[in-house]
């Protein structure tokens, strides 16, 4: 990853020149029905594997910090990049009591308490922000699940933004970030001239966790996809200084965490 930083420098050198590199993302967003349809992007059909696989992910996470000691509480947990609601209503009201919405759309975010339906009894507070722009209430939340929205924001702001997560989350708390990334070493960085949003390599991703003091304690790719359909990549994070040194773990965690005895494609970066 030595290479990086020089190269998504250039990269975003050029395209904020003009000052307006935002501004095409917020007219695709505003022109999506505020269906599941609309904010998938025409791929609804994506969702039931998506929620199964991101569930399971939840748990392993869980688990895993758990025989650590870090037990994830069930509270509350914030949406990033909510949409209509479709993570929180099939994904993260399964696991916690109340779910923060954030969402800069004011169309599909206004869309949400009705689209949860029998689900509303677990929303929480709505957030119409920017994802840049957001910094949530320190100690507050017990995961910060951000999908399909880190592809929108420069690199600097998606650091910048891992930080602000870093300090809303609670003891124990995790940070979840599933997005598309590029698997082949031909590109740090694409494009996607429709939205303008990126699709990032492996370590590209990893150096931004880095450089935003987050540990991958772990990570899994999305199984059940279309081969003809860009990767996706699932992270769960902490901040560093969570994280004791290896050899003050105790003993059973660091057996369990032996891929052996994982499933496979699921890698423990703990």
């Amino acid at each position: 990853m030595s290479n990086s930083p020089l190269v998504t420098t250039d990269f975003w050198d050029k395209e904020l020149q003009s000052g307006k590199w935002y501004d095409k993302s917020t007219q695709y967003w505003n022109v999506q029905s505020p269906t599941v349809d609309g904010v998938l992007g025409g791929f609804s059909s994506v969702d039931p594997a998506d929620v199964r696989e991101s569930s399971k992910f939840i748990e392993d996470a869980g688990k895993l910090r758990a025989g650590m000691g870090c037990e994830m509480r069930r509270e509350r947990a914030l949406d990033g990049g909510a949409g209509i609601g479709r993570v929180t209503k099939h994904l993260l009201s399964n696991f916690f009591g109340k779910v923060d919405l954030l969402e800069g759309n004011k169309k599909l975010l206004e869309t949400a308490p009705g689209f949860l339906a029998e689900k509303h009894s677990h929303l929480g507070d709505m957030f119409n922000s920017k994802l840049q722009d957001f910094v949530p209430k320190e100690g507050l939340y017990d995961c910060i699940w951000a999908q399909w929205c880190m592809m929108f924001l420069t690199d600097a702001d998606f650091i910048h933004l891992l930080k602000h997560f870093a300090t809303g989350l609670r003891p124990g708390g995790l940070i979840f970030i599933k997005e598309n990334v590029l698997d082949k070493d031909s590109a740090e960085l694409v494009k996607d001239e429709a939205d303008n949003s990126v699709a990032r390599s492996l370590g590209l991703m990893e150096h931004i966790f880095e450089q935003a003091g987050l540990k991958v304690v772990l990570k899994q790719h999305q199984q059940e996809w279309a081969a003809n359909m860009v990767p996706v990549m699932m992270y769960a994070l902490v901040p560093r200084a969570w994280v004791p040194p290896a050899s003050e773990r105790p003993a059973r965690n660091r057996l369990a965490a032996r891929p052996r005895s994982r499933p496979r494609g699921i890698t423990s970066d703990g």
